[in-house]
């Protein structure tokens, strides 16, 4: 399977499909030959953009669309990049449509979701945010689920459920320190099928991508949803884990940072692998990167330190 930049919309890199498309129009528009009054950028018409066409009234649904999938707050030096960047399209589309794309466009970087520092996407029980890597190739960020299943019950045929066995080391890190620390809390029961969900745009890409690297982030799912409490969507884990219960580095931790810091802006608190710090990209001021070096400590910083209305 071949990566073409079209697919930033279905791993949900939204920014980044904005930016490649404008960077390719800032190369040059000129007058379509099929539809003079329209203004065509070539340099689009040589990708898989996943654009019907070329004209800038091609660019500019797509534009929208992805603005409107862009899952919470973008600061305001991105905005305003985005703002000024687009509307220079906005400015070489037909007369007749400028007013149209200002309110459509323009209007969707000053809602609520985008502009507003304290929206976040709604929290879940059991669910928590973290990032994959493809094929080497391209990182993205995707939620993680766990759920349970009675005995004799199977998980059904998708490639997004992941079952308990994926993520074992997860599963026993957990159970051992619910046992040790919560003796009250209910440890589930042989036989119980514990799955794990991706989701589910995502099914072509799970192959590509190395799961035992969300080690951490699916101890963390699987203890919320023992102790049924949300994870704040304000927080983002990356990480794998050992039988001991240990954080492990991952693979290209830097491409994963960048996509948090382009992408997911509403995200304040990053949870990696004590001593993958260094050389990765700068965080935000308002952004704090926490190592740890056990899932103990993890959980101790999503449940216990943070004191988050959710």
């Amino acid at each position: 399977m071949s990566f073409v930049p079209k697919q930033h919309l279905i791993i949900g890199n939204y920014i980044k499909y904005i930016d490649e498309i404008l960077h390719k129009c800032d190369k040059g528009v000129e007058y379509c030959k099929i539809c003079p009054n329209e203004f065509v950028c070539s340099e689009l018409e040589k990708d898989a953009f996943g654009l019907n066409g070329a004209t800038i009234s091609d660019v500019l649904p797509a534009i929208q669309y992805a603005l409107n999938k862009v899952p919470g707050y973008l600061n305001p030096g991105k905005r305003n990049e985005l703002r000024d960047h687009i509307r220079n399209y906005i400015n070489e589309s037909p007369i007749q449509e400028r007013s149209i794309w200002e309110n459509n466009i323009l209007d969707i970087l000053l809602d609520d979701k985008l502009a507003n520092l304290s929206y976040k996407p709604k929290a879940n029980i059991g669910e928590v945010r973290t990032l994959l890597t493809y094929n080497s190739k391209i990182s993205f960020s995707t939620s993680l689920k766990c759920s349970c299943m009675g005995n004799g019950t199977t998980a059904g045929d998708t490639k997004t459920t992941l079952t308990g066995e994926t993520f074992s080391t997860s599963i026993r890190a957990i159970n051992q320190f619910v046992q040790s620390r919560h003796p009250n809390t209910t440890i589930l029961p042989p036989g119980t099928l514990i799955k794990f969900r991706l989701e589910e745009e995502i099914r072509d890409l799970v192959p590509g991508c190395k799961l035992y690297d969300i080690g951490l982030p699916a101890a963390l799912c699987y203890y919320a949803m023992l102790i049924k409490l949300p994870i704040p969507t304000n927080v983002i884990a990356i990480g794998g884990l050992d039988i001991h219960g240990s954080a492990l580095q991952v693979e290209f931790i830097n491409g994963k940072i960048e996509t948090i810091l382009r992408e997911l802006h509403f995200i304040d608190t990053i949870i990696i692998p004590k001593g993958a710090s260094g050389g990765i990209p700068r965080v935000h001021d308002n952004t704090n990167m926490i190592e740890v070096g056990t899932v103990e400590q993890a959980i101790q910083v999503v449940f216990i330190d943070r004191r988050h209305n959710i």
